[in-house]
């Protein structure tokens, strides 16, 4: 006779077992989703305020992505800690002293492989957080706050490895070997101080000897955009690719790759867009959240240009990808007028006749399909972004003309400060072109 089998019960997260341990409270809840959102928030200013002393393009596009993806985890974690009797008061102070050094200390990284190294370990005790939760919480009663660690855990450790390769690859020199090693053992130590992410490891860490703090004056921001060796003719201005697209004599094929050239260029838009962020304080995180969603939609733009270029066979890096956009608007504008100068911008794509539209258009009619695909999204992006910039700068100045007769009058004090540049290669786009003209795109 077959043995009946029972509908799984407790809509199969655990077993009656599993959900009959006492677990944590929903205060000592709320006290480790605190520490967890403080570090979190930590991390997201962290890669903002090295966006531009970064030198690395890798790096770069990388950290546009985390910082998005903080920015998510953050947002879930100020909704979880709302829904347990506990309005996200205080939130946005540090938890103790211990753990607000420890992320000092990792804000005054001084070079890449530091930055790098201090982020890795951070996040690795991340996910032992995570993990420790899901030991100490009950799954039934607290399942709410077991998935949003659970798909936070996922890309914690996305993220992590990362971390990891990219430090496999950049760490290969013995100073550079040293250098690790010595800030490993720096951080390390301020993390132990702390007494981990949860602040409840052995009370003999918390005795820990530290070295002297780093972070003994405040980190200066850094709004002058590096690049690093692999990049020349920085601030080359004799040719636009708005310029080459919009040239309707040229061939559909040339117009295509100064798409392309214009979607790498777009790195310069998370230069920029930190900088704003950082010094904009006070706001609600539902900015910093979307602002966040940009940076890495610009970031990924310019992969998209990354990607044509290494697909069909061109060493990008040796075209001049000039620093001019993010390094005017950072050094020579408040944020208030580079905010309205990005809605300007984000506002005059959105018509179908010269804006992201007719961008795609152009890419449609090469019959290049990767290049379709790319400014699709693209175009999709872009309509997004002029929404962001509609609900945060716009509504702060008053109106959609109010941010446009700002962002003139910033053009205007451009126009009026900006350098002279020197350009090394003034024929540098026909040099390129005579290379890949009579190359068929690769599908």
């Amino acid at each position: 006779m077959q043995e009946n089998k029972r509908i799984p019960n407790l809509a199969g997260l655990c077993s009656v077992d599993e959900a009959a341990v006492q677990g944590l409270s929903v205060d000592e809840n709320v006290t480790m989703l605190k520490r967890i959102h403080y570090v979190k928030k930590r991390l997201y200013h962290t890669m903002i305020w090295h966006m531009n002393r970064t030198p690395e393009w890798e790096v770069k596009g990388a950290m546009s992505l985390h910082i998005w993806l903080d920015a998510e985890h953050i947002a879930a974690l100020r909704k979880r800690v709302s829904e347990m009797r506990k309005p996200p008061l205080h939130l946005d102070q540090a938890p103790d002293d211990k753990l607000e050094r420890l992320m000092d200390e990792a804000l005054n990284a001084d070079t890449t492989v530091e930055l790098l190294t201090g982020l890795a370990l951070i996040r690795a005790a991340l996910s032992e957080a995570y993990a420790a939760h899901k030991r100490l919480t009950n799954p039934l009663v607290d399942q709410p706050t077991c998935r949003t660690l659970k798909l936070m855990a996922i890309e914690e450790a996305e993220m992590a490895q990362w971390l990891q390769e990219a430090l496999a690859t950049h760490v290969q020199t013995k100073e550079r070997q040293e250098e690790q090693k010595a800030w490993t053992e720096h951080i390390s130590a301020y993390l132990c101080h702390a007494c981990g992410i949860l602040g409840n490891e052995s009370a003999a860490s918390k005795n820990a000897e530290l070295p002297p703090p780093r972070a003994a004056a405040p980190l200066k921001l850094e709004l002058t955009p590096r690049r690093d060796e692999r990049f020349t003719d920085l601030y080359n201005s004799v040719l636009t690719a708005d310029e080459l697209y919009l040239d309707r004599e040229r061939d559909p094929k040339e117009r295509v790759w100064a798409l392309f050239y214009k979607r790498l260029r777009e790195i310069d838009v998370p230069e920029m867009q930190c900088s704003i962020v950082a010094q904009t304080q006070d706001k609600p995180w539902e900015y910093y959240k979307d602002m966040g969603r940009q940076i890495w939609d610009e970031a990924r733009h310019s992969m998209m240009g990354e990607v044509a270029f290494m697909k069909n066979g061109v060493d990008w890096t040796e075209l001049p990808i000039r620093v001019n956009f993010s390094l005017e608007l950072n050094t020579l504008l408040t944020p208030e007028e580079r905010h309205a100068i990005l809605y300007d911008i984000e506002f005059g794509l959105m018509p179908g006749d010269k804006g992201k539209k007719y961008e795609w258009e152009i890419a449609k009619q090469s019959g290049y399909g990767l290049a379709a695909t790319f400014h699709d999204y693209d175009w999709a992006d872009e309509v997004l972004h002029a929404h962001i910039g509609k609900k945060w700068i716009v509504s702060q100045l008053g109106g959609v003309q109010e941010t446009l007769e700002l962002a003139k009058q910033a053009y205007r004090k451009l126009a009026d400060n900006r350098p002279a540049y020197v350009s090394e290669d003034p024929d540098w786009w026909r040099h390129f072109y005579d290379q890949v003209k009579d190359k068929e795109f690769i599908q």
